[in-house]
């Protein structure tokens, strides 16, 4: 708990020196910190480190493979076992982003309380312009990194939820050792409510920035976005469709419309469909969303992953001509490991790394957090469900289906039938994302008993990885929602007893 409530250690605001009436050297007092506007914005910029860290590496791999996508080769070492065999608890949890997600909300949190007591008397419009988008960039934090507990944290949002455990809101920025003043959790319907407030903060404060392709800084797009997203996992379908389709028919973010620009997308950071795409650089780079997709070595000419597709993905998710297929599968590979080669293997290729930032096998890239894509699917799901208005559902998926494959074919679907095409291609559009685990727990469906392997004799099948290979695990399991850290309960009373079910 203590590094919730007293992280701010990016600019070493608690270290002191023997004289205590002298400044120590290369360190900021918290008091006078944020003086000017370029203070404040030096303090945004790191709000963005934390965007990008949080949206990148393991906080996006690690529920697809817990997922149904893929299996471990023979060779993969137990890199992200727990995961894929769902074996997690509270002293070694799921994947930790509690404590680096209240950092980011604390550190917002500090800004906007030091903003907002400036001095602003001597600013003229344009200062107080740039503090007001400091002030929305940390509200956008509050919401995004709120919405990132709920989702790990908390059981989905609807009406036998609303009462149960959701998240610690936070809005002071209080450095205190003093465990009385720590804050409890809230119920999910407060926390949502939360999230939605800290958004409309920012949507006020950025109204301004209008959206472009490939923005690296935050947008009203970027918080329509966002709010489309929230809508969505609220089941609150007027305004999903509202914020997603208010993106897409503005025709700001044109889709990519064949291979070569899938390509330019993923492996060279175009920012084409890209509400937001971080910005990166040779040397601050993010983690990669790579966990050895590829496993290759150029000096070998060898592929030895650690995660496979399953044969569904690797045969049966797209159609041949689908740009996605041709720009994220290598197909008819030869896969090595340690008892041989196995060939015409397929592998999953949707980070192949940008080679002006890394090596080749780094497989490093501008993280997106938003993309058109998911605004079209927003809409559609959001028409779907409303009821009545299937039609202009398939309008938004036809629209997307037309661009990813020349050979598409209309939707003439209805009812279930709808929702579950919807379903299909949300995979076929985000798999690798980080979606697909939190899509099967917002639908409540669980999850199926993973699919055959590609070739069983090169997946590791020893030990508890056996059963783990045919894992179903159906929608009240427990392990849907992430357990609290073991150390934030020995932290904090207030939340000692509030430690999800089941662990």
């Amino acid at each position: 708990m203590k590094k919730i409530i007293l992280s701010l250690a990016v600019l070493a605001l608690f270290l002191t020196s023997c004289n205590l009436d002298e400044q120590p050297q290369g360190v900021i007092p918290k008091d006078n910190s944020i003086q000017t506007v370029d203070d404040a914005e030096g303090w945004m910029r790191y709000e963005y480190i934390y965007l990008r860290a949080l949206s990148s590496g393991s906080y996006i791999y690690t529920t697809e493979i817990a997922s149904d996508f893929f299996n471990p080769m023979l060779d993969y070492g137990n890199r992200e076992g727990a995961e894929y065999r769902w074996d997690w608890n509270s002293g070694d949890p799921f994947v930790d982003i509690w404590g680096s997600a209240y950092s980011a909300i604390n550190h917002a949190c500090y800004v906007i309380e030091t903003v907002d007591n400036m001095d602003k008397s001597g600013f003229d419009a344009s200062e107080v312009k740039r503090l007001n988008k400091v002030l929305g960039v940390a509200y956008f934090t509050k919401a995004y990194f709120g919405l990132k507990l709920l989702e790990y944290y908390a059981p989905v949002y609807n009406s036998s939820n609303k009462d149960k455990y959701g998240i610690m809101l936070v809005d002071l920025h209080r450095p205190t050792g003093d465990i009385t003043s720590y804050p409890g959790r809230s119920t999910v319907a407060e926390s949502y409510q939360w999230v939605v407030d800290n958004l409309s903060q920012a949507e006020s404060l950025l109204g301004s920035y209008a959206g472009a392709p490939a923005s690296e800084e935050l947008t009203i797009d970027a918080v329509h976005a966002l709010q489309a997203r929230i809508a969505l996992y609220m089941g609150d379908w007027d305004t999903a469709i509202s914020k997603a389709t208010s993106i897409v028919d503005a025709g700001k973010y044109p889709l990519c419309a064949s291979q070569e620009e899938m390509t330019a997308l993923w492996q060279n950071d175009s920012g084409q469909e890209c509400i937001l795409q971080l910005w990166a650089a040779t040397g601050s780079m993010p983690s990669t969303n790579d966990p050895s997709y590829l496993g290759y070595t150029p000096s070998t000419g060898q592929y030895r992953p650690d995660w496979i597709p399953n044969k569904w993905v690797a045969s049966s998710l797209y159609s041949t001509t689908d740009f996605r297929a041709t720009t994220w599968l290598k197909k008819g590979l030869k896969v090595t490991c340690s008892i041989g080669t196995a060939s015409g293997m397929t592998l999953f290729n949707k980070f192949p790394g940008n080679t002006a930032l890394g090596s080749e096998t780094a497989h490093l890239q501008k993280i997106k957090p938003f993309r058109v894509a998911e605004m079209y699917l927003i809409a559609a799901e959001a028409f779907a469900m409303k009821g009545g208005a299937d039609a202009a559902a398939i309008s938004y998926l036809d629209k997307l289906g037309e661009k990813r494959d020349p050979s598409y074919h209309p939707v003439s679907l209805s009812g279930d039938a709808l929702k579950e095409y919807i379903k299909e291609e949300r995979v076929r559009e985000f798999i690798g994302e980080g979606f697909r685990w939190f899509d099967l727990k917002r639908w409540g469906e669980g999850m199926a008993a993973r699919p055959d392997p590609q070739l069983k004799a090169i997946i590791h099948t020893s030990g508890s990885n056996g059963p783990a290979l045919n894992l179903a695990v159906s929608a009240s399991d427990h392990r849907w929602v992430a357990p609290i850290p073991i150390d934030e309960l020995a932290a904090n009373p207030q939340i000692r007893e509030q430690q999800n079910p089941g662990y």
